[in-house]
């Protein structure tokens, strides 16, 4: 194919190159996106290799997560993870065949608050192939970064496949959404294991999903001891956005981590079966009473205001000054370790005997090591992201 013919085509694709990706899985970010975020068109002169497929190249099928049949190259040097996807990619250990991120992984507000960010910061580097948030993808841009594949979070597969049919990359739909529930933890398990297949990782996965399972058990073990059975509760849970005191999580990760309605009572946990936003009236809030309440950071301005109410006043975490900022699981979608990590300072706050052992800060770096590849506690204390006990007035 002429050099001519590829400029039109990459021409004709931009026209058409809008697909609504974020907003439909939950990708929203917790605060306002950058007005001068930096485009990285450095590379936009050059030749887009997208469209020429090198007949020498050897492929395997995959079933997606949108239970698409795509054919992959068999072996992948070069990826780009859209619609939050970036993070596994990261987790799997292969930050160095990512060749291009979304526009909000680079922002100083939001994407240097991220742990895979924090962690692995060269890749704020990268050119920009979309612009989170919004509905529109940098098809020129990714054409020239050439990519073998593409992982798209939690997308419908009419998009999935129109974005492929476009670029003629393959696209992989991968669950880029909250885990919680055993359903949600065994999509969550499925589609690592299908990342980890693509980007010969297999043995990665499996030892972050063993990992995952190691945690929780110490965590379930640990707080089994205690004959402690406490009302929790998580205000401020993000979904589209950042919100106040009446929205929370029935099915919270921490919470979960530490035996939900066994220990850790978690007043809204009959409210759904699954981990997701959701919204509360007052009056319930009022009748639930929880004796702790866990605020995640990015929330907590919001919390703080309502919590100025004087119908609030007499919640019992309130009145006994229980109540803590914990780092954000959902930020930009869901970071996983920093549900573990938040799991464990809860713990060492409702069960200080079975967990005198831990040190909630250096368990926390753990935990950022195995999953990004280096420590960010401290960098994430610094941007007021960290564990922290709060007087409420």
């Amino acid at each position: 194919m002429n050099k001519t013919l590829k400029k039109s085509l990459v021409t004709i694709l931009s026209i058409f190159a809008v697909v609504t990706i974020v907003m439909s899985c939950g990708c929203t970010s917790e605060a306002t996106e950058s007005s001068d975020i930096k485009n990285n068109d450095e590379n936009s002169n050059l030749d887009p290799k997208g469209l020429d497929a090198d007949k020498n190249t050897e492929f395997i099928t995959v079933t997606d997560m949108a239970g698409r049949t795509v054919q992959v190259p068999k072996k992948v040097d070069r990826t780009i993870g859209l619609a939050c996807t970036l993070r596994e990619i990261v987790y799997l250990g292969v930050k160095d065949k990512v060749i291009g991120i979304e526009e909000v992984e680079s922002d100083e507000k939001i994407g240097m608050r991220m742990p895979y960010m924090l962690a692995n910061p060269e890749l704020a580097d990268l050119s920009i192939v979309n612009k989170a948030g919004k509905t529109q993808q940098y098809y020129e841009r990714i054409l020239t970064a050439n990519p073998d594949v593409i992982f798209l979070g939690n997308q419908e597969a009419e998009i999935a496949d129109d974005m492929q049919e476009k670029l003629q990359i393959p696209v992989v739909v991968v669950h880029a959404t909250a885990i919680g529930s055993k359903e949600q933890n065994a999509k969550y398990d499925q589609s690592l294991r299908l990342m980890g297949k693509i980007l010969d990782k297999e043995e990665r996965a499996n030892e972050i999903i063993d990992k995952m399972k190691e945690y929780e058990a110490d965590l379930i073990s640990r707080a089994s001891k205690s004959d402690k059975n406490p009302s929790v509760y998580i205000p401020g849970r993000a979904y589209y956005g950042t919100n106040g005191l009446t929205t929370t999580d029935p099915r919270w990760p921490p919470f979960e981590y530490l035996g939900t309605n066994n220990r850790a009572n978690n007043v809204a946990y009959g409210v759904d079966n699954v981990s997701k936003g959701v919204s509360v009236s007052e009056e319930q809030l009022i009748n639930w009473n929880p004796e702790y309440m866990f605020i995640p950071s990015t929330a907590f301005k919001m919390v703080e205001k309502d919590l100025e109410k004087p119908e609030f006043k007499e919640l019992s975490a309130i009145k006994n000054d229980n109540v803590y900022k914990v780092p954000p699981f959902r930020l930009y979608s869901y970071n996983k370790g920093t549900a573990i990590a938040d799991a464990y300072y809860i713990g060492k706050i409702l069960y200080p005997d079975q967990f005198a052992d831990i040190d909630p800060v250096e368990k926390a770096d753990e935990i950022y090591i195995f999953f990004n590849g280096n420590p960010v506690y401290e960098e994430m204390s610094k941007k007021n992201l960290g564990f922290e006990k709060v007087n409420i007035k």
